[in-house]
């Protein structure tokens, strides 16, 4: 093959690449926002206009050891950006990473120096703030995780008593 053909293809690839990471974000569609618990933050979600292939296109995964099929597709790719609410100042926003993969939970305050707040959405960190950071809203959030979880933790023990008492409805009728 001659040399300027492969060195062609390569830097149409590596183009075509850089093109996608642009129209994904700037020809997406809002799909929903949320606030945070305390109303300080805002994070909106946007489905990317138009995701090359998962061949050309890796899907990030939250965790770094998981790794995914060359040809894997693409179920719901989504990404996120976080705005302060009182100043619509912008905070960060995560990669396009497929929301059927991830781990579906906001996380309103992880491990962060004292002082600071960070905030992941569905495993990837989406920005570290000092606003809103005081102990006390820091104390409510926690308690505001700890309630979610308990509630979490009850949803599914009553999944699992369901299935108990379908089993043992089915062993009976037989």
């Amino acid at each position: 093959m001659n040399t300027k053909a492969v060195l062609a293809v390569v830097v149409s690839g590596i183009a075509l690449y850089q093109a996608s990471n642009w129209w994904e974000r700037a020809f997406a569609t809002h799909k929903s926002s949320e606030l945070s618990p305390d109303g300080c933050f805002r994070i909106d979600v946007y489905e990317p206009f138009w995701v090359l292939p998962s061949l050309l296109h890796r899907t990030p995964h939250p965790d770094p050891t998981v790794r995914n099929a060359l040809f894997m597709g693409w179920e719901l790719p989504v990404f996120k950006r976080a705005y302060e609410v009182s100043t619509g100042a912008f905070l960060g926003d995560t990669v396009v990473y497929d929301e059927a993969y991830a781990y579906d939970i906001e996380l309103w305050n992880v491990a962060a120096p004292a002082g600071r707040r960070a905030v992941k959405v569905d495993g990837f960190l989406l920005f570290d703030s000092d606003r809103c950071a005081d102990e006390a809203t820091l104390a409510r959030l926690a308690v505001g995780l700890d309630q979610r979880q308990k509630a979490i933790r009850l949803l599914h023990e009553t999944w699992e008593e369901e299935d108990r008492q379908r089993a043992l409805q089915s062993n009976l009728n037989k």
